[in-house]
């Protein structure tokens, strides 16, 4: 068993190693799991808050805005500040926060708890990686320690939503909040009882902290996401806030950058986006989350055509977890191995996609069922877990060790930010657009002179006279009836429609990254885990 001592861990003298081992994934549990809104509840608090579902998914994906933005000055605040004390505020502040996310009506209140929620996870994050990267591999090999570790984060994000879901169907949608609460009590008592003291608190000065960086590149990137999620429901440059947005939000971003080329200690540093490789794989995981944010398709067949309500929604999405173990299984022994070129293990994962997507493409339909998706969801599953290791290694092999946190800043913000924002935006607005296309196309059909058509119509226009309707009013049920098959039809094309496109795409890319020379190899010997997180 890993003796946590000699990691720097400071338990209590009487505490056994076992408990010292489980005191770690104690308090971690509740963070790899709290958000300031989880979509797993999105229809269940639009409905009772009066709000809009792009409120919940800017909240979401607000907090890893914030888990980026803070993670830069996370290792000087956590080498002045002893653990315990950090590891209590923390957590009380997170669970303080989420106290705040379930009792309050306002929207805007949401999304800043979530920002901060984020920015606070970064330093629990940072904390447990430093001691996991060793629990996980004794030799500190990073891609040993990647196929533990994102398993692990991606593992416990799906099961929230799926938790979510299950409380907000059976109880109420605050109840995730409470749930989180308790974990949250359980994690500082665990502190509490079990560590000591390590050291005393030290002082930063202020100008380490980098306020106004982080202020410009926070807005900015607000201000982006902004755009993107709400775009739709604004009519895009209809809106007054959009056009300043899309406007100011760049501004900021490159006033940003224009801060960190010229100063002296910048927040972060450059140097990342001067190396192809770290390029390279920062595309391929945009690429990567961009074809796994697919899943908002799925949610639309599964609540629209198949009529499954939101608990067995989300539970489709748990066969995404055996994936992710497979995923990280086949990376573990790859990159241990070193027997194959590493162009194979991206053609092989992206082909996973292609799969995903030529199953859907071909298989749902009204008379499908949900059952049929668990494979589908799984193969996803298998895929973006070895693309985002695979990268994640990539990125980092040739960059230089004090440049790893400036690395995790853009890659998460690529990755768990901008890429599935935009990507939710695009099939948001591209399936409703192709939706609109179909009604128009399929209406013009719809006549009684159209068998089918007149055939459907009287079956329900004789069943409302049947069930006591007058004739005019079993018109209207006839009417509308016709009308939500006809919305359902047209729904099910424009999937199919952008399923097929997604299926084309993904094999294309397939068999190009089985030709691209991404390197001569990956030697995982030297690719040690440090303090960096992506």
């Amino acid at each position: 068993m890993t003796d946590v001592r000699s990691l720097g861990l400071p338990v209590r003298r009487w505490v056994p190693d076992w408990l010292a081992l489980a005191s770690v994934f104690i308090v971690i549990l509740p963070v790899l799991m709290v958000n300031g809104s989880y979509t797993g509840s999105m229809l269940e608090v639009s409905n009772t808050l009066g709000t809009n579902t792009e409120d919940i998914t800017m909240g979401y994906y607000a907090t890893s805005a914030g888990f980026a933005i803070g993670y830069p000055i996370v290792p000087k605040v956590l080498s002045a500040i002893p653990e315990k004390m950090m590891l209590v505020v923390n957590l009380a502040l997170q669970f303080l926060l989420s106290w705040v996310c379930a009792r309050s009506q306002n929207v805007d209140i949401l999304i800043v708890a979530s920002f901060v929620i984020g920015f606070l996870k970064g330093f629990m994050m940072l904390w447990f990686i430093r001691m996991a990267r060793f629990i996980f591999s004794p030799k500190d090999v990073r891609s040993e320690f990647y196929s533990y570790f994102f398993p692990l984060a991606f593992g416990f994000g799906q099961l929230s939503m799926v938790l979510t879901a299950e409380l907000a169907y059976h109880y109420n949608w605050k109840y995730m909040y409470y749930f989180m609460m308790i974990l949250m009590l359980i994690s500082i008592l665990t502190v509490i009882v079990c560590y000591r003291q390590d050291k005393k608190a030290e002082k930063i000065p202020l100008s380490e902290f980098h306020f106004r960086e982080m202020m410009v590149a926070a807005v900015g990137v607000l201000m982006l996401m902004y755009v993107a999620d709400y775009g739709k429901m604004l009519d895009w440059m209809a809106s007054f806030k959009i056009c300043v947005y899309i406007v100011i939000g760049p501004i900021l971003l490159a006033f940003f950058i224009w801060l960190q080329k010229t100063a002296e200690k910048p927040f972060v540093s450059l140097a990342p986006l001067y190396q192809p490789k770290a390029v390279v794989g920062y595309f391929y995981m945009m690429l990567t989350m961009f074809f796994s944010t697919s899943t908002t398709l799925l949610t639309n067949y599964m609540t629209t055509i198949l009529q499954v309500d939101s608990t067995r929604t989300y539970l489709v999405y748990i066969w995404a977890l055996p994936g992710y173990a497979l995923g990280a299984f086949i990376c573990f022994w790859w990159f241990r191995w070193q027997r194959w070129r590493f162009r194979f293990l991206v053609a092989g994962a992206m082909g996973c996609f292609a799969v995903f997507f030529g199953i859907l493409y071909f298989t749902i339909s009204p008379e499908s069922t949900y059952e049929m998706l668990f494979f589908p969801i799984f193969i996803r599953g298998v895929g973006m877990l070895v693309l985002i290791i695979a990268f994640g290694l990539f990125a980092v092999e040739d960059l230089n060790p004090k440049f790893l946190l400036s690395n995790a800043f853009f890659l998460i913000l690529c990755r768990s930010v901008l890429a599935p924002l935009m990507a939710t935006s695009f099939y948001s607005n591209t399936l409703y657009h192709l939706q609109q296309k179909y009604i128009h196309s399929l209406s013009e059909t719809i006549t009684m002179v159209d068998p089918l058509a007149a055939s459907k119509f009287s079956q329900s226009l004789s069943s409302g006279i049947g069930q006591g309707h007058g004739y005019a009013e079993a018109t209207q049920m006839a009417t509308t009836s016709l009308y939500s098959t006809l919305q359902q039809q047209s729904l099910l094309l424009a999937l199919k429609d952008i399923l097929g496109w997604l299926f084309i795409v993904t094999l294309v890319i397939a068999v190009v990254s089985r030709f691209i020379p991404f390197h001569k190899t990956i030697r995982v010997t030297f690719a040690k885990a440090d303090d960096d997180m992506v």
